[in-house]
């Protein structure tokens, strides 16, 4: 079997890696440490689920919002088992630490429930929908309607959930941190050079004006469910407080991702995968300022990068 799509995606990870440049190191050791972590709680035995749920639902958001599927499915050779080796490398340095503790069977139970993923087919509907949503939304903020426009079930559905549930311990938060992942995967499509240079401003205020435009919907959206759950469970008044800086650094987070790579009318699917691994890693308490520093590392290569676009 070739297996043509973990080779792009390894060239694609190549690319990526020296682009970071010194800032890989940090990565490296990020990603070492979280293998220990799984080889740990695969030793014990104690929160080894946790491990193989993460994985499990880090590779179908990636099943659920990746763009390339209708093509795949058609025109690559045995689609399902390419794109199963794109999920089973993925998980591989965490899970083949399971292989050498007393918790071995969970490397195989993770190994079938990645090979059923790539079975889930998902299709999005071409038909504007909320066409005056632009009267509600600055058509400047164009990631915010059109995302919201192929992803309003979804969105709409989660956002309810965490309103009806507001008033439990951990469940709105979430509920609200999945909707983070749904709003990040806006940003996976870059704008035309027309519609970049439209604001006439230099690099370094376009992205802060648009750092600042995007976060105040994240806080508008999240602070009165964030409020009411403070309310009817005050124990958790430290974690709510962090909720939504956290939220927000994601979000800065993925603007400076999609800009530090921009080309124009380019589609970005594999800056994806990274930002769905840092939203999962953010429900680890002790990476939760990961996103913060990731953010203002990617704020200089997004303006250093927009500087060629934008004549600055």
């Amino acid at each position: 079997m070739q297996l043509t799509l973990l080779y792009i995606r390894l060239k694609q990870l190549q690319r990526e890696l020296r682009s970071l440049g010194m800032y890989m190191i940090a990565i490296a050791a990020i990603a070492l440490y979280l293998i220990l972590v799984s080889f740990s709680q695969f030793e014990t035995g104690r929160h080894a689920y946790y491990i193989v749920g993460g994985l499990v639902i880090i590779c179908v958001a990636l099943q659920f919002y990746r763009k390339d599927t209708s093509f795949i499915y058609k025109h690559v050779d045995k689609p399902h088992l390419q794109i199963f080796s794109e999920y089973a490398a993925i998980s591989l340095p965490f899970s083949v630490t399971a292989i050498f503790t007393k918790s071995w069977m969970y490397f195989p139970l993770l190994a079938t429930l990645l090979f059923l993923i790539p079975y889930l087919k998902f299709s999005v509907r071409k038909k504007t929908i909320f066409k005056n949503l632009s009267r509600v939304i600055p058509a400047m903020n164009f990631e915010w309607i059109s995302g919201f426009r192929k992803s309003f079930i979804l969105f709409i559905g989660v956002y309810l959930l965490a309103v009806a549930f507001c008033w439990f311990r951990i469940l709105p938060l979430f509920l609200l941190w999945f909707l983070t992942t749904i709003i990040i995967s806006f940003y996976s499509e870059c704008e035309s050079i027309q519609v970049l240079r439209e604001s006439g401003e230099t690099a370094g205020k376009f992205l802060l004006h648009k750092l600042y435009r995007h976060s105040i919907y994240i806080v508008i959206l999240y602070t009165p469910l964030i409020l009411i759950n403070t309310i009817f469970n005050p124990g958790y008044l430290l974690i709510n407080l962090l909720f939504v800086p956290v939220q927000v650094a994601l979000l800065c987070f993925a603007i400076g991702l999609k800009y530090s790579s921009y080309r124009p009318n380019s589609m970005q699917t594999a800056n994806n995968m990274l930002l769905t691994i840092i939203a999962f890693l953010v429900s680890l308490p002790y990476l939760l300022p990961l996103p913060a520093v990731l953010s203002f590392l990617y704020f200089y290569k997004a303006r250093n990068n927009l500087k060629y676009y934008l004549n600055d």
